[in-house]
Formats: C-alpha cells, sequence, structure tokens
C-alpha cells in the first residue's frame, strides 16, 4: 500500500517537474536534414509571433551532427526579418570541437547536440513576425552528417 503511495507521489513530482522546467521557453523548433545533409541552398527558416515587448531575451541557435561530421567548425549566414519589413544578414560561426577532436556539445551515442548563444540581454522592439533563416556558409556545397538546427528564444533570468 505505502509502495504504491509513494510510487505515485514519485510520478506526480516527476510530471511537475517536467512540466515545469521549461518556463522561460518563448519559441524553440528543430528542422531536420533529409538524409543528414544539408545542401547549399536548403535555407532553414524559423518565423513566430512577438507581442512581448518588454522582457529581456536570449537567442540560441541549436545544432545536431553526428559523430562523422568532418570539420571542427561550421559558418553559416543568418538572416533576420522583422516586422517592419527591415532585415538584417550576418555572418556565424560555431566552434563544434577542439583541435585535438574532443566535440564541444553534449554526445548521446553518436549524435551531437551544440548549444550556441547568440544574442542575450534585448528585446523585440515591437510586436508582429520575427523571421530567422540559416544557410550553411561552408565550402562544400554538401554538407555531411547534420541532423538538424534548431532556434530558441527564451526570457532571461534576471
Amino acid at each position: 500500500m505505502y509502495a504504491r503511495l509513494l510510487r505515485n507521489i514519485l510520478l506526480i513530482f516527476a510530471f511537475t517537474t517536467m512540466v515545469s522546467c521549461d518556463d522561460n521557453k518563448v519559441y524553440d523548433e528543430f528542422l531536420g536534414f533529409e538524409n543528414n545533409v544539408w545542401e547549399s541552398d536548403d535555407i532553414k527558416e524559423f518565423s513566430f509571433e512577438v507581442t512581448d515587448t518588454i522582457s529581456q531575451l536570449n537567442l540560441w541557435v541549436n545544432l545536431r551532427t553526428t559523430t562523422d561530421y568532418a570539420y571542427e567548425n561550421i559558418y553559416m549566414f543568418l538572416k533576420s526579418e522583422y516586422p517592419n519589413g527591415e532585415s538584417a544578414l550576418d555572418t556565424l560561426e560555431f566552434i563544434l570541437a577542439q583541435p585535438d577532436g574532443k566535440w564541444n556539445g553534449e554526445k548521446s551515442g553518436t549524435i551531437i547536440e551544440f548549444h550556441s548563444l547568440i544574442a542575450s540581454g534585448g528585446r523585440f522592439d515591437r510586436s508582429g513576425t520575427y523571421s530567422f533563416s540559416f544557410q550553411h556558409a561552408m565550402r562544400e556545397s554538401s554538407l555531411k552528417e547534420i541532423v538538424d538546427i534548431g532556434f530558441r528564444v527564451e526570457t532571461k533570468d534576471l
């Protein structure tokens, strides 16, 4: 009897913890690549509506590769489009491995997951649709062993 009660309490606690652990999330999405190959003309776009123009935010790029990814870094073009029609284009570099080959991300089996903070503490200055597009900017047109790319917006803890 006590074992069943204890088990039920632990299940409720575990469920509550899982549901409440991501209170800061504003937007979080991953987009995959067919056959784990990112072609240079395959642009991944993340769009979402913004209504909160007061909260400070963190913007993250998340990338999953396999352990067979051939490079220690990746370059990407980031195009940002704002509700007022303005846009910006940036080039980003992410260092995925150390010179000795040790991965910088979290490894699970043959998948490495990387989380890179690209902006911290800023605010969206107006309500509306924001779009962020990513295109790889490597010399090779077909970038093998890229599983997916993600974009996350979260409120910044003060």
